[in-house]
């Protein structure tokens, strides 16, 4: 007699809907290859399909298959820290839809990178500045060379140029992505977030490498010169000389970064602070008695009023670019009587450092 074996319903076997998981998960890979390795925006599109469809409880995957909304923007936040005056960008310069092109971070013209430029016969710092749309900090903070010795271009040096005003740091041996960002007024995103630096967690920094600090901004005032000297006169202004005294530029022009305090000279009274004449720009004139006056020239601005009485070291203005000049720079010159006569007559005989 045959023997029933029939003994209830056939349980359904697990490893099958364990398979179907691992197949949707290979097919949203293939998928991220199709799209130029972008497995975040695959897996972004076939989230809803794969968590209604599969056939167990997926908490797990949720979190990492749910995408950005298509209206957010992709970018840590970040936050000026250390210097208010600080132009450090956020999330917020960045575009959520680029369109037609655009580029979704912040750039000059366009552009994506760091570009070098070879000096030409005629250049000027503003010239150059002027072409690329950057401004003459962002040129001489990229340029070290150029950062005390502004006017001092020679034809065929090779310029960094930047893709966004701020500052190109290259990385030594004692620097962190905190200390960087502190040295110049960001935060940490900023340099860590901005495409083209190419950070990843767990931003370990290559000495030698150079980092572009979008929006970062370098202290202007230097150490004051050495005012314990025996000379008539001391330097204004911690320097190189760029341009020395002859019959066509009767004055020393002493290179500094722009901002740079000035200093008096040696003790006296203001007699003149604001605009100058002959398209020199912002003037002090400090009188010093027996006939003897300095002026200090092409400044930001001055510290100091008419009338006012200076020792020598005091702070009279702030190294600038004003009038006809070709860079940030002290233009001193030295009165006798009402005739300019050399510097070098009245300063220690070495530049000042």
């Amino acid at each position: 007699m045959p023997v029933d074996l029939y003994v209830g319903p056939r349980r359904k076997r697990p490893w099958r809907a364990v398979w179907l998981v691992v197949a949707m998960l290979l097919l949203a890979g293939l998928l991220a290859w199709q799209q130029g390795w972008q497995p975040r925006l695959a897996l972004a599109h076939l989230s809803q399909d794969v968590l209604q469809r599969a056939p167990l409880p997926l908490p797990q995957l949720s979190a990492q298959l749910t995408g950005p909304k298509a209206d957010s923007v992709v970018m840590v936040n970040s936050s000026v820290i250390e210097r208010p005056e600080s132009q450090a960008y956020t999330a917020d310069l960045y575009s959520a839809n680029a369109a037609d092109g655009a580029i979704p971070w912040p750039n000059v013209a366009g552009r994506t990178k760091v570009l070098t430029y070879n000096v030409q016969e005629g250049d000027t710092l503003w010239g150059i500045a002027l072409q690329f749309e950057l401004d003459l900090d962002t040129l001489r903070w990229s340029n070290p060379t150029l950062e005390r010795n502004p006017d001092l271009l020679a034809v065929g040096a090779e310029l960094i140029i930047m893709p966004v005003p701020g500052v190109y740091h290259i990385v030594t041996a004692e620097d962190t992505l905190e200390s960087i960002a502190a040295q110049y007024g960001v935060a940490e995103t900023d340099i860590s977030g901005y495409p083209p630096n190419g950070l990843y967690p767990p931003y370990k920094l290559k000495v030698g490498r150079g980092l572009i600090v979008p929006f970062g901004r370098k202290g202007g005032s230097l150490p004051p010169p050495n005012g314990a000297v025996t000379s008539t006169l001391a330097w204004p202004v911690v320097g190189t000389v760029t341009g020395g005294f002859e019959a066509d530029h009767p004055a020393f022009d002493i290179g500094a970064p722009y901002g740079s305090t000035v200093y008096a000279a040696a003790a006296g009274v203001v007699r003149y602070a604001g605009w100058g004449e002959d398209g020199l720009g912002y003037t002090v004139m400090v009188d010093h008695g027996e006939g003897l006056e300095t002026l200090y020239i092409h400044l930001k601005g001055a510290l100091v009023q008419a009338g006012a009485e200076v020792a020598r070291g005091d702070a009279v203005g702030e190294a600038g670019s004003t009038g006809h000049s070709n860079g940030p720079h002290v233009h001193f010159e030295v009165h006798l009587n009402g005739q300019p006569v050399n510097p070098l007559d009245y300063l220690p005989s070495v530049e000042p450092q």
